[in-house]
């Protein structure tokens, strides 16, 4: 695969965890993916590691939160090899009426056209603000 081809499974892969379609967004996901949100564990529930199942799992609760799903919308791209670095803005409403919008940066690694390895990046100050206090 080539990175514009890495790039759409990127966009892919979002635009199916958008909509909580959980089966068709692992589709995109090697079976030993390991997503690491950054940030000193235990400080936060989002940091820390997530294999396959809880990438999933995450979906469903995102979802449950936000009915009309997180949008997530690219502004930035780097890519060489295998992989991929990415900046996005999400957008989502909670039921509670909060709005999460948050800056994101995403290193993406890519094994045979499937993605091994996520790094985000992200506001964590805004995340807690928004889903604990």
């Amino acid at each position: 695969m080539n990175t514009k081809q890495h790039k759409q499974t990127i966009l892919n892969f979002f635009e199916q965890f958008s909509k909580a379609n959980v089966t068709e967004a692992l589709t995109y996901l090697d079976d030993g993916i390991v997503w690491q949100a950054m940030g000193i564990k235990g400080e936060l529930p989002m940091s820390g590691t997530m294999d396959k199942k809880a990438i999933g799992e995450l979906m469903t609760t995102v979802k449950a939160m936000m009915p009309k799903g997180l949008k997530l919308k690219p502004v930035g791209w780097t890519a060489e090899e295998d992989r991929v670095a990415a900046e996005f803005i999400s957008y989502g409403t909670l039921t509670n009426g909060k709005v999460y919008n948050n800056p994101y940066h995403f290193l993406f690694q890519f094994l045979d056209g499937k993605i091994i390895k996520i790094k985000e990046y992200m506001d964590t100050l805004h995340a807690k603000s928004i889903f604990i206090d």
